[in-house]
């Protein structure tokens, strides 16, 4: 059953334009921290989203799911949406996309010291960690990979690498490193074998949706990321300055996004 949480009163929003009586959306929240937590009901993409929503005026209720779940529930079902969702080929019929909320990359990461300096085509056959219905699986399937172990979630992929169940692990960078962290593991004992920026990281909202919703929505965000206040927001959440490629301020990045290879040097970035 899908937990409600967080249910904002309508009252004090702003009118909507000719005072039209709108449905309460459903907004499916990230259970993936510092994204979003059910536990800690914040992250910086609830923040930022949610900050969206209140400024337009649109009304919303606040959902927690599985990650799988979530994305069913907004393509089959009228007035949902969700962030964040990274816009790749195969997704892009499945929404409506509103606008950029993250910028973020993958990496592949190991324990082991002899599999950091292994050729790339010999870790293929290995077990590999990777969160399902996301670009980490999508990029070792596209890559190769035999040996998939699909997980909810990171801080499941975490444990099962500080188990040694699997020896590789692909994750989402912030997020895999919060998790791991969580588990008891010391980020500074994972090794980066490679890095791959992503597309860009959307609201997106179920096909069909009001247009009028949608344009609202986009100018509040729009005028969030070219101000720097998703920036300042996304920051806050950390004690250590983030890199400036995984802000908007200081990307040369286009709004679309692209899916080269982001650089094999772990100091390239933080997440």
């Amino acid at each position: 059953m899908l937990q409600l949480c967080c249910v904002l009163a309508l009252a004090g929003l702003p009118a909507y334009a000719d005072d039209e009586d709108l449905p309460v959306f459903k907004l499916y929240h990230p259970e993936n921290p510092p994204w979003g937590s059910r536990e800690g009901e914040n992250g910086f993409i609830v923040e930022i989203v949610e900050t969206a929503f209140k400024r337009a005026g649109i009304p919303f209720d606040a959902v927690y799911a599985p990650w799988k779940r979530e994305q069913t529930m907004v393509q089959k079902h009228p007035n949902g949406f969700m962030a964040p969702l990274t816009r790749v080929e195969h997704r892009e019929k499945l929404y409506t996309w509103v606008a950029p909320v993250n910028i973020s990359f993958l990496q592949l990461v190991t324990r082991s010291n002899a599999l950091s300096r292994a050729p790339f085509e010999e870790l293929k056959g290995m077990q590999v960690a990777a969160r399902m219905e996301s670009p980490a699986e999508f990029m070792l399937k596209d890559l190769g990979f035999q040996s998939i172990t699909i997980v909810e979630d990171e801080e499941a992929a975490a444990r099962m690498i500080l188990a040694d169940r699997v020896l590789l692990w692909m994750q989402r960078g912030l997020p895999g490193h919060w998790a791991y962290d969580r588990a008891g593991g010391k980020i500074s004992d994972l090794k980066v074998i490679r890095f791959w920026r992503t597309p860009m990281q959307y609201l997106a909202a179920s096909p069909g949706t009001d247009p009028k919703v949608i344009d609202k929505l986009r100018v509040e965000l729009d005028a969030m990321r070219t101000s720097g206040e998703m920036d300042r927001i996304k920051q806050s959440y950390f004690s250590f300055p983030l890199h400036c490629d995984i802000l908007f301020a200081c990307t040369a990045t286009s709004a679309e996004g692209d899916a080269k290879p982001f650089g094999q040097n772990p100091d390239e970035g933080t997440e």
